[in-house]
């Protein structure tokens, strides 16, 4: 080939040259080598909005619980009783619990402090629910209905910490693994 030959073919093929972008499926190629590399796996994050969505739907619950006994009890109120031992030892057993709870997810590292924060906060939040419960058994402690929304505020918030647990737990391994395989 002489020179004048390659200085044409170059001319004809010039816009195949002078182009600026990859060829058609580069970056679907591209990608599918990143997603074969060891170790490389996508980062799964707990979605702490879904826990905080599911402490706020306890909340409500509760709210509508006390209301409900609220408008059930009796317009008269009778002079303070005392509350039964069974009840308080109910109460005790599961504040009991969810303080072990709260203490087990305070003692889990997190990538956000501000979540964290939020989430132990509505935690906390749900505290006021079991005061309001706890007056409204001061004031009738013989009330099944009281002693039931009681009970049932402690399991449902024991079973939103779980929940919680369970996931940052998922998270833990997760990360764990992907640690071991990347140290490898």
């Amino acid at each position: 080939m002489t020179m004048s030959n390659i200085e044409k073919q170059i001319k004809e093929q010039r816009l195949l040259l002078d182009s600026d972008r990859p060829r058609e499926g580069h970056e679907d190629r591209f990608l599918q080598k990143l997603e074969r590399q060891p170790g490389r796996g996508p980062v799964r994050r707990i979605r702490f909005r879904h826990a905080i969505q599911v402490a706020a739907s306890v909340a409500i619950i509760l709210t509508s619980a006390v209301l409900l006994v609220r408008q059930d009890r009796s317009g008269s109120k009778v002079a303070q009783q005392e509350i039964p031992a069974a009840v308080m030892e109910a109460d005790f057993y599961y504040a009991s619990q969810v303080d072990a709870r709260y203490n087990e997810i305070q003692d889990f590292e997190f990538s956000d402090a501000e979540e964290k924060a939020v989430l132990l906060d509505e935690l906390k939040g749900l505290e006021s629910y079991h005061k309001q419960l706890m007056k409204d058994l001061e004031a009738n402690p013989d009330d099944d209905r009281v002693v039931s929304a009681l009970i049932r505020h402690y399991q449902l918030k024991l079973e939103v910490m779980d929940q919680i647990i369970t996931q940052l737990n998922q998270v833990k391994s997760e990360i764990s693994e992907n640690y071991e395989k990347e140290s490898i």
